[in-house]
């Protein structure tokens, strides 16, 4: 008889009994001080932009990125907003903070060649000269970042009665984080530029508005997502002041507990035949016919701003075929359309068995967080989502757009890129 099953039951049993006795977080400060994180990162995003002459020599090139067949960049923001989120996350939860990982290294190279190993800490003045560094002796530029870093942010747009409500009791350390600190960091590059199009049923093509802040926290022993918020830092620009406001959704899902912000949009008049699918622009051709043929079809820059347009009612899907997103990308996002009911499952094990009727048996099928779906790749592509996207609200408007793509992968259609 192999003992080895049994062996893991009972280990597993001795650490759930382990977790349930040991110290707890309060689930409502936990996702209230991520909302309060994200709009923090939000006045960085907002700060660093805002210094038009000073923004060309604050981005830094990586790598070519082969997937998407572009470069890649990032910007002084980027790697602000992720340390910044790791050391105040730290200071309320400790060991959260400690497990706090994503898309960027706290190493910034300027333009100019100015490098700077930015990690955040407690006092402010050094921080000053650090950015005063790096801004090549900006001291006006300087302050103001330092400000967005260290000063509690206003959260009297974002609603939170719902977030204080939360009963629940967190394990303490059974939780890790993914951080994307900025999503489409090439719409928020090429702000203001001739990229920018208008929306198309309520959805913004390209621009500023598609760029989010992503903040999603994981299970260590499951891999599921627990929390995740998205804030879009640039949603509306306050007539009167000039200044961007944000836009902030979020939603916790464990243990039977379902809570989220509740925030939907209505669809614009004459948004065409439903079900409404989002896809990336760079969709392949194939696919993008398929869909075109039997649903509204609207394309957006960025995965989070894809996913929150899904979460607010302007799409009953986002599906996409290929491995050009990574678990930053999606932990957020997936925590929170379990929170409403929804998922985010690989797409290319969802079509073969993918369950119409039950979101609880297409479980299996969704994206995870712990483990690298290809542990082969170099440390960035390990963590890419390989087989590709299909994420919902709801079932109910599934049917079709799931009987279409496995009527594309019948005809022999080649979803994947290798």
């Amino acid at each position: 008889m192999d003992m080895q099953p049994i062996r893991r039951a009972r280990q597993d049993s001795i650490w759930d009994r382990k977790q349930e006795t040991g110290p707890t977080m309060d689930a409502a400060k936990v996702m209230q001080t991520l909302i309060s994180l994200s709009e923090r990162a939000a006045n960085v995003a907002r700060v660093v932009r805002s210094h038009s002459e000073l923004f060309e020599s604050l981005i830094q090139e990586k790598d070519f990125d082969t997937r998407r067949k572009k470069s890649d960049f990032k910007t002084l923001a980027d790697v602000t907003i992720q340390e910044t989120i790791r050391y105040f996350l730290g200071r309320e939860f400790p060991y959260l903070g400690a497990q706090v990982r994503g898309e960027e290294t706290y190493g910034f190279t300027a333009k100019s060649g100015k490098f700077l190993s930015l990690q955040i800490v407690p006092n402010a003045s050094l921080m000053k000269d650090l950015f005063r560094g790096v801004l090549g002796g900006d001291e006006a530029a300087a302050v103001e970042i330092t400000k967005a870093v260290y000063d509690d942010p206003d959260l009297s747009g974002i609603e939170l009665d719902k977030a204080k409500s939360i009963n629940l009791q967190l394990p303490e350390d059974r939780f890790g984080v993914w951080v994307d600190p900025l999503d489409a960091t090439s719409e928020y590059i090429n702000a203001g530029s001739a990229t920018a199009r208008p929306p198309s049923h309520g959805v913004f093509l390209s621009g500023i508005h598609c760029v989010t802040i992503l903040i999603g926290v994981f299970d260590l022993k499951t891999g599921e997502p627990v929390a995740g918020v998205i804030n879009q830092p640039f949603y509306h620009m306050d007539e009167h002041t000039k200044k961007w406001q944000s836009r902030c959704v979020w939603g916790i899902s464990y243990h039977g507990v379902n809570v989220n912000s509740q925030i939907r949009c209505e669809r614009p008049l004459g948004t065409g035949k439903a079900p409404v699918v989002i896809l990336s622009p760079s969709e392949t051709n194939e696919l993008k016919e398929a869909l075109d043929e039997r649903f509204t079809t609207i394309y957006a820059a960025g995965a989070g701003y894809k996913f929150l347009s899904l979460l607010l009612g302007l799409a009953d899907s986002y599906v996409l075929s290929r491995a050009t997103t990574f678990k930053w990308d999606s932990c957020a996002p997936h925590a929170i359309l379990r929170s409403v009911g929804g998922g985010c499952c690989d797409l290319a094990k969802a079509l073969v068995n993918f369950d119409l009727h039950s979101v609880q048996n297409n479980r299996k099928y969704e994206l995870q967080y712990l483990h690298p779906d290809d542990p082969d790749r170099d440390a960035t592509d390990c963590w890419l989502n390989e087989g590709g996207i299909l994420a919902y609200a709801s079932l109910s408007d599934l049917a079709e757009i799931v009987a279409t793509l496995r009527q594309v992968m019948a005809e022999g259609v080649q979803l994947l890129e290798s």
